[in-house]
């Protein structure tokens, strides 16, 4: 896990509650995705492919965003 560790910053109980909100907000569809996209991009980051997990997460960023523009 030390890969990881480069990717994940020491994480406030603020981000952790705003982190849960974001994911109660998505819809099942969303998160199978994401259950999906978030392995890969700690594999990729593992593997020291820094271009392959910005393309994870420009996937993560767009779901997340469709979502929020659907729910208002």
């Amino acid at each position: 896990m030390s890969g990881l560790t480069t990717l994940v910053h020491e994480v406030s109980a603020e981000e952790i509650a705003e982190f849960k909100r974001g994911l109660s907000a998505l819809g099942p569809q969303q998160r199978r995705i994401l259950a999906v996209l978030i392995p890969r991009l700690i594999a990729l980051e593992e593997r020291g492919d820094p271009e392959g997990a910005i393309r994870i997460i420009d996937e993560i960023r767009a779901i997340l965003m469709t979502q929020r523009r659907t729910c208002h």
